[in-house]
This record gives C-alpha cells, sequence and structure tokens, in this order.
C-alpha cells in the first residue's frame, strides 16, 4: 500500500466559500427586476408552472429578495412584494 503525503495544521475557522452558485432560474429574476414592473406572467419552455414556480421561490429566498413566484392556469407570476416605509 502507498503512502499518502499530507499537512495538518490547527485553524480557528472555516474558509468561506469562493463561489457562488447560481441558477438558470436567475436571469428571469434578473430581468424582472430590470423591467420595474409590479406584476409578470410568465411561461417556461417544456416545464410546468408548479415546478417553475418553486425553483423561483428557492431563488428568491436565497437571494433574499423581496417578491413572490406562484402558479396558476399554466403560468408562473412574478410579484414585487410592497414594503412598508418603517
Amino acid at each position: 500500500m502507498s503512502k499518502i503525503r499530507f499537512e495538518m495544521r490547527r485553524v480557528n475557522e472555516k474558509r468561506k466559500k469562493l463561489s457562488i452558485k447560481a441558477s438558470r432560474y436567475d436571469p428571469i429574476i434578473d430581468q424582472f427586476i430590470a423591467s420595474g414592473e409590479e406584476l409578470v406572467e410568465i411561461s417556461v419552455e417544456d416545464k410546468e408552472a408548479p415546478y417553475v414556480a418553486s425553483q423561483l421561490k428557492k431563488r428568491i429566498g436565497v437571494r433574499e429578495l423581496e417578491m413572490e413566484a406562484s402558479a396558476a392556469g399554466g403560468f408562473v407570476y412574478l410579484e414585487k412584494i410592497a414594503t412598508e416605509p418603517t
């Protein structure tokens, strides 16, 4: 059996991840933000509306955006959430 060469050292904390995961659904969200619209209807080729809405909800959550995604009638809707002034 061959030996493995390695080095071990004490650390106080783990390193931060350097890569940012992107999603294929991010361009939809980005275009919605850039549009300035309050509500849009989206259809995605070869994908069911509930599936797309769930994927968009996940990305909205990860990105901590003030919008919501929903599905109805075979379409996906993206809507900005009105924030109350503080």
